[in-house]
């Protein structure tokens, strides 16, 4: 029962037709501020809600870990935090995919998230995605 949940809260993601490059940090670690570099993410899939992305860099699953993530969008830079909902490691390519859910704390991160969201969603129908963000055909 709980694996079937578990599968179900991978789904319902919208998939970009190549990667999102965006930015994260780690913004707090059980509930104390810690201080951490920019790493590069991958973004493959997102709706309202969730977000799921690439990193190269592994945060212990079991942990309660405040993410910081930045997109440039249309020349907007886009800010979110998030919570961690699931990773799935692969340890031999050093990939670990992220599912995480977004921190709406007000209005203002509403908009910015309706705003990425739909901007991210209109470029990739159009096949433009490259005019609006920075994307890879692959994780670095």
């Amino acid at each position: 029962m709980g694996d079937e949940k578990n599968k179900l809260m991978w789904l319902g993601l919208y998939r970009t037709r190549h990667f999102v490059v965006g930015g994260m940090t780690i913004l707090q670690v059980n509930g104390r501020e810690v201080t951490t570099g920019s790493t590069k993410v991958y973004m493959e899939e997102l709706n309202m809600e969730k977000l799921r992305f690439i990193s190269r860099v592994q945060i212990p699953e079991d942990s309660n870990v405040l993410l910081g993530l930045t997109f440039m969008v249309a020349d907007q830079l886009l800010e979110f935090k998030a919570n961690i909902l699931g990773v799935q490691a692969n340890v031999k390519k050093r990939r670990y995919t992220y599912l995480v859910e977004f921190i709406i704390e007000n209005d203002s991160d509403r908009q910015s998230l309706l705003t990425f969201v739909n901007k991210i969603q209109l470029a990739n129908k159009q096949k433009k995605l490259r005019s609006v963000t920075e994307i890879a055909v692959e994780v670095e």
